[in-house]
């Protein structure tokens, strides 16, 4: 035997779900109001030739984010800056240079809460009350503390402010390298406020933009919709169109792996590919959702258009305050796909949370 099977490891599972929705009806999905991490967007738009300023300016106007260098934890619990930023419009902050799996970390969600994921050993120099990472429960080697800033009782002069404050500035001085954004309450209010608060405090604060690339493909073959159409191999053709793989538009057996667009289909005489990377709050992308929503609807004739958003692998958390790693890929993503009839699917990517189990 050239490759004796000395093992058998069983791939990890990966969620996947599926949702159908009618946008017509239907506020905004859970999909996006609970993911707040958001690293990247794509869009996909069949039979665009002229994409409307209002698509494009909802993503880039005013979508800068800011760098902060070494940040110390305890200056988010400054009330001054609790009541200004966190308790106003929404703030969302990530720890950047660091792996979820093994470096602490940390995060602020847009809801208020502080998200602290600490090793085992500085867990117990900090001192504070925290769960056992779900994904080191057994072993015990990391934990997780969670602060809600916007709490009533979380002020100066109170019991568990002060134990807090006093745990991150005398126990353990943590400092990190963060990404953040503000989005304020009142649209005459400026999103560099939040810089402009730690550069008076002496940090280093950078400016950062989002990067832009597209493409154009013409005369292609694009999938179309059927009852009981196939959803996995509609999303499938999906990525490979915007990872530029190579798709045949007619039979062809000129190569095993070649791959052909999934039937049915349609001949369309071009396809623009679209994709922002920075760091995206959760405002800005229900202002996309909106725009695509509006852009997909007659009399635009349009086929369908797709709407993907990828988040930061290490980030802590997924949706909500579902705790998150990075094992196999780090994936927490979803697409959505929009149809002229107000009719749209989603589909929501997760990575597997379970360990591979070894049988020898």
């Amino acid at each position: 035997m050239l490759c004796p099977e000395v093992m058998n490891f069983k791939p990890p599972r990966h969620y996947l779900h599926f949702e159908r929705i009618d946008f017509k009806k239907t506020d905004f999905p859970a999909v996006i109001t609970k993911h707040y991490f958001n690293h990247a967007v794509s869009l996909i738009l069949p039979e665009s030739y002229n994409i409307p300023n209002s698509l494009k300016d909802c993503i880039s106007v005013d979508s800068d984010y800011y760098q902060i260098k070494d940040l110390h934890v305890s200056e988010l619990l400054n009330k001054q800056f609790i009541d200004a930023f966190i308790k106003k419009g929404e703030l969302t902050l990530l720890t950047i240079g660091n792996k979820v799996d093994l470096c602490n970390t940390i995060a602020v969600t847009p809801t208020g809460v502080l998200i602290i994921s600490l090793i085992r050993e500085d867990f117990q120099i900090l001192g504070l009350e925290g769960n056992a990472s779900y994904f080191d429960y057994k072993t015990n080697t990391r934990n997780v503390v969670t602060i809600n800033l916007t709490a009533d009782h979380f002020v100066p002069g109170k019991k568990n402010y002060e134990r807090v404050k006093r745990a991150l500035e005398n126990h353990l001085n943590l400092i990190f390298d963060v990404i953040i954004i503000w989005e304020p309450p009142d649209e005459k209010m400026c999103p560099s406020s939040v810089a402009a608060w730690f550069h008076e405090r002496g940090y280093t604060v950078s400016l950062c933009r989002q990067k832009f690339s597209c493409k154009t493909e013409y005369n292609i073959n694009i999938p179309t919709v059927i009852d009981g159409f196939n959803n996995t191999a509609f999303f499938e053709w999906l990525g490979l169109f915007s990872i530029s793989g190579e798709i045949e538009n007619e039979n062809t057996s000129k190569y095993v792996s070649t791959y052909e667009c999934p039937k049915p289909n349609i001949l369309v005489d071009q396809v623009k590919y679209l994709q922002y990377t920075g760091f995206f709050s959760k405002q800005r992308i229900l202002q996309i959702y909106n725009a695509l929503r509006e852009y997909i609807l007659p009399p635009n004739n349009l086929p369908w258009c797709s709407f993907h958003v990828q988040g930061f692998s290490d980030t802590p958390v997924s949706w909500d305050l579902k705790e998150h790693t990075f094992f196999t890929d780090g994936d927490n993503s979803y697409t959505i796909l929009f149809f002229p009839n107000g009719k749209c699917i989603i589909r929501q990517s997760l990575s597997s949370n379970n360990k591979l189990r070894i049988a020898l």
